[in-house]
C-alpha cells in the first residue's frame, strides 16, 4: 500500500501540536519544578503591578567573575511575562508565558523546514516538515529547559524568537514586499533582536553581531539604494527604543552594567584561569554540538547513549551540509549563526563556570535540521542511500522513544497521589498554618522563599519568615522529590534528613500531616 506522504506529514504536524499543547498544559497545572531564579523573576514581574518597573533583567551571569562584577540582562523578559500574570499570580504564570512561546515554535519550526526544503517533491516536503515538528515536540528537554529543570525561565522562548529572527530577515531578502509591509518587517526585526538580547547572555553576545552583519550585507547588495539605509536604520532604532527601560536604568546607574558586559566580552577568553588554547577551542566547539546527543536527543550518560548519539550527530552534520540543495539564504544564515555561536561558546573554559543545555539554545535544533536535510536529499535509488535513510529513521525512532520515556516518568511523578508537590499543593499546606505564624527552615532563607511568595500573592495569611528556627516556628517538610530520571522518590524521614546534616531532630514536633507535606513545630 502506497503511503500518502502529504497526509502523513499533516497528521504528524497536528499530532505535534496536540502533544505539545497537552504536555504544556499538564506542566502548568502541576507546576512543581523551579528554583530561586523563577522566584526572583516572579517577584520582579509582580512588582510591575505595584508600579516598580524593572530596568534590569535576570542575573547575575554565571560568568560575572570574569568581568569582576555582577552583570544582568536587559529587562524585556519581565515585560513578556507581565501580561500572563493577569491569569494568576501563581508562579505557574511564568510557565504559561514560556509554554505559549515554545508551543508556537513547533509550527514555526515546521514552516522554517518547509521553506528550506526546495527542489524536492511537495508531498515529501510536507512530510519532512511534519516529521521535524513532531520530533521537536517530542523532545523532553523542552519542558525541563531552564534552571531547576523548569519550563519557566528566560532562556525558554529563545528558539521561537530565533526562528522569527531568521525568517524575518531571509523573507526580506527574497520577497517583493509593499513599502508598508517592508517597514513593518524591519521594525519587527529590530524588536526581535531586542527580545533575544534580553533572554540570555548567549544571545546577548551573539545575536547583535549577527544583526550587524545582516544589516551590512543587506546594504552592501545595493549601497546606493537609500531605502535600504532607511529600513536598516529603522530596525536599529526599533531595537534601541525597545530597550528604553534598560537605558533609563543605566543612566541612573552610570552605565555600570553595560561596562560590565563589555568587560566580560573582552576578558572572557583572556582572564587567567578561564582562557583556552586553540585546540581547546576546537574541542569545545565540537562538544558544544555533539553533547546535544546525550543531553537532548538520546538522554543519558551511558555508553549506549554515547555510542548512538556521537556517530548519528556526526553523520547527519556531514550529510546535511554536503547534500543540501534547498533554500540557500535560510541555510547560510542558520549555518553562519551556529558557527558564530560556537566560536563564542568556546571562548572560555566552561568547565570552570556553568554549562547547562540552555546555553546552547541557538544550536538546539541543529541536529533535526541536519537530519531532515539528509533525508530530503539522499537518493533512495542506490543501496548506500537506502542504508543511510534506514539508519537515520532508526535513530530518530530511538530518540523519540527515549524522550517519551522521560515524559512518562515526569507525568507519573507529578500526577495522582502521592506526587511531587506543586505550587497549588504548597498553597494548601500554607493554609493549614495559624495566621501570622512564623515559617522557618533549618538550612536558611533560600529554602522558604517560595512560601513567602505564595503567602504574599496567593494565601495572604500574614505569615512571617525566618532563616533560623526559634521556639513555636513552623517548618514544612516535603515528602517526595524528583530524582535524576524525573521519577518520584520518597524523601528520608525528617529525623533521618536532619541527622544526615548533623542537626538536632528532637527540637521538632509534628504539628500536622498532609498527603504531600508534614508540618513541624520548633519546640525549643
Amino acid at each position: 500500500m502506497k503511503i500518502n506522504l502529504k497526509k502523513f506529514g499533516i497528521i504528524l504536524l497536528l499530532s505535534s501540536l496536540i502533544f505539545g499543547f497537552l504536555i504544556r498544559l499538564f506542566v502548568i497545572l502541576h507546576f512543581a519544578d523551579f528554583t530561586g531564579d523563577q522566584i526572583n523573576d516572579a517577584y520582579r514581574t509582580m512588582g510591575i503591578w505595584e508600579g516598580s518597573l524593572p530596568t534590569l533583567g535576570p542575573g547575575p551571569a554565571a560568568w560575572s567573575a570574569v568581568s569582576g562584577q555582577g552583570i544582568y540582562l536587559p529587562p524585556l523578559y519581565y515585560y513578556l511575562l507581565f501580561p500572563f500574570t493577569a491569569f494568576t499570580p501563581d508562579l505557574s504564570s511564568q510557565a504559561i508565558a514560556t509554554s505559549v512561546f515554545t508551543l508556537l515554535s513547533i509550527p514555526l519550526f515546521s514552516f522554517t523546514v518547509y521553506k528550506l526544503l526546495k527542489n524536492i517533491n511537495n508531498d515529501k516536503r510536507i512530510f519532512l516538515s511534519g516529521l521535524a515538528g513532531f520530533w521537536y515536540s517530542i523532545l523532553f528537554r523542552n519542558i525541563v529547559f531552564s534552571t531547576g529543570n523548569s519550563i519557566a525561565g528566560n532562556p525558554v522562548p529563545i528558539i521561537f524568537f530565533f526562528l522569527c529572527f531568521i525568517l524575518l530577515y531571509t523573507y526580506q531578502l527574497e520577497a517583493k514586499l509593499s513599502p508598508f509591509v517592508e517597514i513593518l518587517c524591519w521594525i519587527a526585526y529590530g524588536l526581535v533582536l531586542a527580545v533575544l538580547a534580553s533572554l540570555h547572555f548567549s544571545t546577548l553576545f551573539v545575536m547583535p553581531a549577527i544583526f550587524i552583519v545582516s544589516v551590512v550585507f543587506y546594504i552592501y547588495r545595493e549601497p546606493k539604494n537609500r531605502k535600504r539605509w532607511f529600513l536598516a536604520g529603522l530596525a536599529i532604532l526599533a531595537a534601541i527604543l525597545a530597550l528604553t527601560p534598560y537605558w533609563i536604568g543605566e543612566i541612573s546607574r552610570n552605565w555600570i552594567n553595560t561596562q560590565g558586559i563589555i568587560s566580560l566580552i573582552i576578558n572572557s577568553s583572556s582572564k587567567q584561569g578561564h582562557s583556552v588554547t586553540f585546540l581547546q577551542r576546537i574541542n569545545l566547539m565540537a562538544r558544544g554540538y555533539l553533547d546535544l546527543g546525550k543531553e537532548v536527543y538520546f538522554i543519558g550518560n551511558s555508553w549506549k547513549s554515547i555510542a548512538i548519539s556521537i556517530p548519528f550527530l556526526l553523520t547527519v552534520f556531514v550529510l546535511g551540509v554536503i547534500k543540501f540543495r534547498g533554500n540557500k539564504n535560510i541555510f547560510n544564515w542558520l549555518l553562519f549563526t551556529w558557527i558564530v555561536f560556537l566560536c563564542a561558546y568556546s571562548s572560555t573554559d566552561l568547565d570552570k563556570t556553568y554549562n547547562p543545555v540552555f546555553y546552547k539554545s541557538l544550536i538546539y535544533l541543529a541536529p533535526i535540521f541536519f537530519t531532515i536535510f539528509s533525508l530530503a536529499y539522499l537518493k533512495v535509488s542506490n543501496f548506500s542511500g537506502k542504508i543511510l535513510i534506514t539508519s537515520l529513521i532508526f535513530c530518530i525512532t530511538i530518540s523519540m522513544l527515549i524522550n517519551l520515556k522521560f515524559h512518562v516518568n515526569y507525568v507519573s511523578g507529578r500526577s495522582g497521589m502521592p506526587r511531587i508537590a506543586n505550587t497549588s499543593d504548597l498553597a494548601y499546606v500554607l493554609n493549614q498554618l495559624p495566621e501570622e505564624s512564623t515559617l522557618c527552615h533549618p538550612f536558611g532563607y533560600k529554602n522558604i522563599r517560595i512560601y513567602e511568595y505564595i503567602d504574599k500573592y496567593i494565601t495572604q495569611r500574614g505569615l512571617q519568615f525566618s532563616p533560623k528556627c526559634k521556639k513555636n516556628n513552623y517548618f514544612i517538610y516535603r515528602k517526595y522529590k524528583s530524582v535524576g530520571n524525573f521519577t518520584m522518590r520518597p524523601r528520608k524521614t525528617l529525623p533521618e534528613f536532619l541527622k544526615k546534616h548533623n542537626r538536632d531532630y528532637t527540637v521538632f514536633n509534628l504539628f500536622k500531616e498532609t498527603q504531600l507535606c508534614d508540618i513541624y513545630r520548633f519546640v525549643r
